[in-house]
């Protein structure tokens, strides 16, 4: 293998199975940082002709062909020769990473609390003692029982900075976790997002916070002034993040978990997508059972990481996480097909699809993708026999 090879993926900082929309967005962005006219910098010019290089294989279907042959083959040798301190063995790969995120969670189920801070990298170890990881779990489980929890990849990183340190590999994991409220005995579903980083030797959960004095003082004073609650006000703040008819998000609901994803969407550039459906039945009084239905399917299609809402008396609001536009219309044909099977009336269903860019505010680009939805060339008809 040639010492000069270069590897373009790490030119344009994308993954090796990266789609075609994901490099031509990664070669704009750092078009945008790199670009001569930005700066007379010659070591910026030179970075760029790397970048054009890059692009010019990544972005065309043969020639990237051609050169994943020599990628992969550079990657093998690479690996047969070189051991690195850093990078975990073959045997250790992202698997390894979910198996110590699960016992993590498993203890804070079973509410072992040595055994999950013995899962902490020793960065936070360092930041955080024994004494006050314990003092932390034990004020939430005073106001949250841990019921269920589901673990699934969402992304992983290359020299990824979580607080104040640098790891060479990072992956980060969505968890749907189930938690019974023990003052009202309600039980609700969250999704949390949380990172195993490899740390020379083994993977371990990288909590990346200088401190649990401020979060366990927070679930203290929340189990105090528990004591003295008013059920119907409690009550009546729960329902209005989430939607009594079809059981989504409401409108509320919503925004308050859309816009921690706009924050992410910011920091780290990852596509969203809004997708609008609209339900319409001849029979106003069949609206909402088939609302419901729709709503049912589309929750149980989507990934954990969706958000999904009910966001008019009629339509319903999808947020697609890392997807883009062409990914959301594929998804969007997904839930009409599932849709289909479980379809037992006709009504018909339109569907308004949109990258959500972070040029303007998230409440815009719902507005705009709900009135695309309305619109009558963005409907499909469903017919009796349920053919689209």
């Amino acid at each position: 293998m040639q010492a000069n090879f270069k590897d373009y993926y790490q030119i344009l900082q994308v993954h090796h199975d990266a789609s075609p929309d994901v490099i031509k967005a990664a070669y704009r962005k750092l078009c945008s940082l790199y670009h001569p006219d930005t700066s007379r910098n010659e070591q910026q010019t030179t970075r760029m002709m790397e970048i054009n290089e890059a692009y010019r294989v990544l972005g065309d279907p043969d020639k990237r062909t051609e050169y994943q042959r020599a990628w992969l083959e550079r990657f093998r040798q690479r690996s047969n020769h070189v051991i690195s301190a850093i990078h975990p063995p073959q045997g250790m790969a992202y698997d390894s990473a979910q198996n110590i995120l699960d016992q993590f969670f498993h203890a804070l189920y079973t509410k072992n609390w040595d055994s999950a801070y013995g899962c902490l990298t020793l960065e936070d170890q360092e930041r955080i003692s024994r004494n006050q990881f314990f003092a932390w779990r034990e004020a939430v489980s005073g106001c949250f029982e841990m019921q269920d929890y589901r673990i699934q990849k969402y992304r992983s990183y290359n020299r990824c900075r979580i607080g104040e340190v640098v790891y060479e590999q990072v992956a980060e994991y969505a968890v749907l976790v189930s938690d019974l409220d023990l003052q009202t005995s309600q039980v609700s579903q969250s999704t949390t997002h949380k990172y195993a980083a490899y740390d020379g030797v083994s993977w371990k959960v990288c909590l990346g916070v200088k401190s649990v004095k401020q979060a366990t003082m927070k679930f203290k004073l929340m189990a105090e002034r528990r004591k003295n609650f008013d059920p119907l006000s409690l009550y009546e703040s729960a329902v209005s993040k989430t939607d009594p008819l079809t059981g989504l998000l409401s409108e509320q609901g919503f925004y308050d978990e859309a816009m921690r994803e706009v924050a992410r969407h910011k920091r780290y550039h990852n596509p969203l997508s809004l997708v609008v459906f609209q339900v319409h039945c001849k029979n106003r009084e069949r609206e909402i059972p088939c609302l419901c239905r729709c709503a049912s399917v589309i929750k149980s299609t989507c990934r954990i990481t969706d958000i999904v809402a009910r966001i008019s008396d009629n339509q319903i609001l999808c947020l697609l996480t890392e997807t883009t536009e062409s990914q959301a219309l594929d998804a969007t044909q997904k839930f009409v097909n599932n849709i289909k099977l479980r379809q037992t009336e006709p009504f018909s269903l339109n569907a308004g699809v949109m990258q959500y860019k972070g040029t303007v505010a998230i409440e815009d680009a719902v507005f705009a993708a709900c009135s695309d939805a309305s619109r009558e060339g963005n409907t499909l008809w469903i017919s009796e026999n349920g053919t689209i």
